[in-house]
């Protein structure tokens, strides 16, 4: 449906090329027989596409006034009683506004996560356990209201229902509660606590029960930064960034400011257009300002570059954008998963290993072989094992059941051959190395200055406990979340050339969703970095539902009132408590409780 591409458009720009709905079809997908079958309908005759094309709710009142014949009623009989019950559950879960036929890339996070449980949950089954992993992810407290009262529903059929979730809400709701810890990794997997939600809150050694109980006190630092003064284009030196007229896919067309140099949030129900305002429209404008090299970015230049224009395809996306040369680069942190593959781990993902198996490269022992830093890569011959081609497991594939690995007899799980032990530094060889903690690495290269920085942002983040060399599929959500932002935030780390000029370079950090499988401790730490990066200099958005990540934030804006067609609209610029007398603000009631605290 969306095959043609406008390849000389935007490669004679360099840029990246645009999908373009299909001429014949017209994004529908089907030829011309296919799309021409209907449905006998009391309003009309529909075809598959104009279905497809509806809401779900348009299409759950349309199913309705079908007039089938016997053989029809007959066909359809067992049909429409699935796809009815599956629609509705679209709409209790707060997506009536969404069509049936629109691209999942171009769905939220909260969106994406709600179709795939209503693609597990909408089936009408009783007797039935379900296991739920961070069904919240990516969703408002309003839109988990209404996945609580679902699931409230699935218990109620005879279903039992198993969650694992950090949302306080949900762990409210509980019949049931298992707390494992103390900590992460090494230093958890034990049952602290069991029970009810008030035996949790009584229990001493529940870090959960701790938080739920206490709660955080916002803001952190005791006060948040103070705005800049009232916005002005001549401004010197800027203090504001401006976004002038957004009108991206539903964004109806108003004024985007953002203040440099603070900690600002972004929020509202899922589907409302936080990220088609920020990810989609202000990253690209904050490029295109940075690759001209303008304080001025018009909407003409914008289209230009990135071919982006308004819902009705008449205008460019924006009008202008101001101050968006104010950054060296734009860094995105979003929901996409990291390496999946063995050979992936924590260390190749941070880009440490290439500076670790560097600084290997150059010892004595190192130049006395003729060793490179490639020799002490696992992906090559020279100095992995190859009986498991440096991964450290074995595949045994198995007659009639899956395939299971096992511990390599050669290396012992350590990926290197016996010719890389002999060169050592302070004691330890390169696969005692990745056998380390990013604590114990941390102090063991505090002397090498980038290195030492780049495994300290791991520890801030609350990974100290990783090994440097575990498989990256065993990481857990939360984990990749924080490893995914602890790279970015590393590739904006001074170069040695910008420590000797004394040169800080300013970035726009833009981060969806960081909260995503994280405890409310973790919570804590994640803004302590946040404020810590805003403190370096760097402007840094957060597109969240998190409630603590929003009474942290120095500055909020709200996209809504609903998703789809009904959002779109800002709602609300400016402080936290300011929110608070937004009458038609669907998160002020949620984000009281953490102001007032």
């Amino acid at each position: 449906g969306y095959g043609i591409t406008d390849e000389d458009y935007h490669t004679s720009r360099g840029e990246t090329a645009q999908d373009m709905p299909c001429p014949a079809c017209k994004g529908s997908r089907l030829n011309e027989i296919a799309s021409n079958v209907r449905l006998p309908s009391k309003s009309g005759s529909p075809s598959l596409p104009e279905l497809l094309s509806m809401t779900s709710s348009n299409l759950l009142s349309t199913l309705k006034e079908l007039e089938l014949d016997e053989r029809g009623a007959i066909i359809a009989k067992d049909i429409l009683p699935q796809i009815h019950e599956r629609l509705k559950f679209m709409h209790e879960v707060g997506l009536g506004y969404l069509t049936l036929d629109r691209s999942t890339s171009t769905l939220s996070g909260g969106e994406a996560q709600r179709i795939r449980l209503a693609s597990q949950l909408g089936a009408n089954l009783s007797g039935v356990l379900y296991v739920l992993d961070e069904p919240t992810i990516g969703l408002h407290p309003k839109d988990n209201d209404q996945l609580l009262g679902s699931i409230e529903r699935l218990k109620d059929r005879g279903n039992t229902i198993l969650v694992v979730e950090h949302d306080e809400t949900t762990m409210r709701k509980a019949d049931h509660i298992i707390d494992l810890g103390p900590g992460a990794g090494a230093h958890g997997g034990q049952v602290l606590a069991r029970g009810t939600l008030r035996q949790l809150l009584g229990n001493d050694k529940s870090l959960t029960g701790k938080y739920l109980q206490e709660g955080m006190s916002h803001p952190l630092r005791g006060k948040r930064r103070n705005l800049p003064t009232k916005w002005r284009s001549t401004q010197k030196p800027a203090k504001w960034l401006v976004l002038n007229k957004a009108a991206l896919r539903n964004l109806k067309g108003q004024d985007l400011r953002i203040p440099l140099g603070q900690l600002t949030a972004v929020c509202g129900v899922s589907g409302a257009g936080k990220s088609t305002l920020i990810r989609d429209l202000l990253h690209p404008a904050v490029n295109t300002a940075i690759k001209t090299k303008s304080p001025l970015v018009p909407g003409k230049t914008f289209l230009q570059h990135t071919g982006l224009r308004s819902g009705d395809g008449k205008q460019p996306a924006m009008q202008k954008l101001y101050n968006g040369d104010s950054f060296k680069k734009v860094i995105e942190v979003d929901q996409n998963p990291i390496g999946k593959t063995p050979r992936s781990t924590p260390a190749t993902y941070l880009g440490a290993f290439d500076l670790i198996r560097d600084f290997f490269a150059d010892l004595p022992a190192s130049k006395i072989r003729g060793y490179t830093a490639s020799t002490f890569s696992f992906n090559t011959k020279n100095g992995r094992c190859e009986t498991c081609k440096g991964v450290g497991r074995v595949k045994l594939e198995m007659n009639f059941l899956p395939d299971t690995y096992v511990k390599c007899e050669d290396c012992q799980g350590r990926r290197y051959g016996s010719q890389l032990d002999e060169v050592r530094w302070n004691g330890k060889n390169l696969a005692d190395v990745l056998e380390m903690t990013f604590e114990e690495a941390a102090e063991f290269f505090s002397f090498h200055s980038r290195l030492g920085e780049m495994l300290a942002l791991m520890v801030e983040t609350g990974l100290g406990y990783l090994t440097l060399g575990q498989s990256s599929p065993t990481l857990s959500g939360g984990e990749a979340q924080r490893l995914k932002l602890a790279t970015e935030v590393a590739k904006g780390l001074q170069s040695l050339k910008e420590r000797k000029r004394g040169v800080i370079s300013k970035h726009l950090f833009i981060l969806e969703e960081p909260t995503i499988g994280l405890h409310l401790r973790d919570c804590e730490i994640l803004a302590k970095m946040l404020h810590r990066l805003v403190d370096l200099g760097h402007t840094v958005i957060v597109i969240e539902h998190n409630t603590e990540i929003l009474a942290e934030a120095d500055y909020l804006v709200e996209v809504g009132p609903e998703g789809g067609e009904n959002g779109g609209h800002i709602l609300f610029q400016g402080v936290p408590e300011k929110m608070l007398e937004v009458e038609n603000s669907p998160t002020r009631k949620y984000l009281s409780s953490q102001i007032l605290h």
